[in-house]
């Protein structure tokens, strides 16, 4: 499952009319605001979980995030991306 549609909240297991109901939503708020940043933070007031991903990711790079949350889990980083390889 798409974790962005996850943190969305309500997302329906295995159900892939509840995940391209979701997808869309997002798409349609996108289209409204004709932004997507200013979409997401529509998102972000409307849903705690993507206010939470958009704090934790707020200034830093996708690489700063990823060792974060790895070393949070007690993951390795290095050897992480060595199985991704």
């Amino acid at each position: 499952m798409n974790p962005l549609l996850s943190m969305m909240g309500g997302a329906g297991g295995n159900n892939p009319m509840t995940a391209m109901m979701q997808a869309m939503q997002v798409v349609n708020q996108i289209r409204q605001t004709g932004n997507p940043q200013a979409a997401l933070n529509v998102m972000a007031q409307q849903n705690p979980n993507i206010k939470k991903a958009m704090d934790m990711c707020r200034g830093k790079n996708p690489e700063q995030v990823f060792n974060q949350m790895c070393q949070q889990n007690g993951m390795d980083p290095g050897q992480f991306t060595g199985m991704m390889k």
